[in-house]
């Protein structure tokens, strides 16, 4: 399954793009989701469309990424 998972986000966020471990992601995505900086935004209580009222990223796809640039704009993580 990890390796399934692992090609379909090289193809959402492309390839040479470090990806972020499981733990990493749902750290992330607790602090996202408990909403402290009250950004938080869940449209239709939808998962998949959980994103960042500060930046306006899908949480799903950026919390993925383990890349210098990337990080959460009220700086929680």
């Amino acid at each position: 399954m990890k390796d399934i998972m692992k090609i379909f986000w090289s193809y959402i966020i492309g390839d040479g793009v470090e990806t972020a471990t499981d733990e990493l992601f749902e750290a992330r995505m607790t602090i996202c989701r408990s909403n402290t900086c009250k950004s938080y935004q869940k449209p239709f209580k939808i998962k998949a469309l959980e994103r960042c009222g500060s930046c306006g990223c899908f949480l799903n796809a950026k919390a993925r990424i383990d890349e210098s640039f990337i990080e959460c704009p009220k700086k929680l993580w």
